[in-house]
């Protein structure tokens, strides 16, 4: 059995398709009949939820990548290549620093057999006029990691940046700045044993 093609033209109105109910039965559907503007309204709002809600997930799950389930993000900084996450395990009462990608892995702080060695993370912090700057480090060889954010009073308004500074020994070797809205979250000012705070903005 062929099925031919409907054309515009061999599309029927609404009163042609109703034409064989009464005219009482007829004025009710055509009155929930929806015109052309109306349909295409309908469907722009559908497609437009589905894709919000799609990018909602999408956010969601770029934004917990390298938190694992029951584990809650402290800081979350979305780099060029990959996502450099601090994960508090509540339970356990455990930080844990991961880089990666979904289903890859570049490095763990502490490594999963270390997890009983005591907490590498050292905190530290300094107020500024109108802002301030919070760091949690932690070393990996002779890498010391400062993840960060600052904020600065400017005439503009407040400026907030947050990155990775990496240092070889005494060496600054990287900057890698955010490309998202991140924040060092209040449990690391609580939970985190504090240090003495080192100026990590010279070159």
């Amino acid at each position: 059995m062929h099925h031919r093609a409907v054309s515009h033209s061999d599309a029927k109105p609404a009163h042609c398709i109703f034409s064989h109910l009464s005219a009482a039965q007829r004025n009710r559907r055509i009155q929930y009949w929806p015109s052309e503007h109306q349909a295409n309204s309908m469907k722009t709002i559908v497609a437009l939820t589905i894709s919000m809600t799609s990018l909602a997930l999408q956010t969601t799950a770029h934004a917990e990548a390298m938190c694992k389930p029951g584990e809650q993000p402290i800081f979350n900084c979305e780099l060029k290549a990959s996502v450099a996450s601090l994960c508090l395990d509540a339970s356990k009462k455990i930080f844990v620093y991961r880089n990666g990608t979904t289903g890859k892995l570049n490095l763990q702080v502490p490594r999963s057999d270390d997890l009983a060695t005591g907490s590498p993370f050292h905190f530290s912090y300094a107020p500024y006029s109108g802002g301030g700057e919070a760091h949690v480090r932690f070393r990996q060889g002779a890498y010391n990691y400062y993840l960060y954010d600052r904020t600065y009073r400017t005439d503009d308004g407040p400026d907030f940046s947050a990155g990775i500074v990496i240092f070889k020994n005494d060496r600054k070797i990287a900057n890698l700045a955010c490309t998202n809205d991140a924040s060092i979250h209040q449990q690391a000012y609580m939970q985190i044993p504090q240090e003495t705070y080192r100026d990590i903005s010279a070159p």
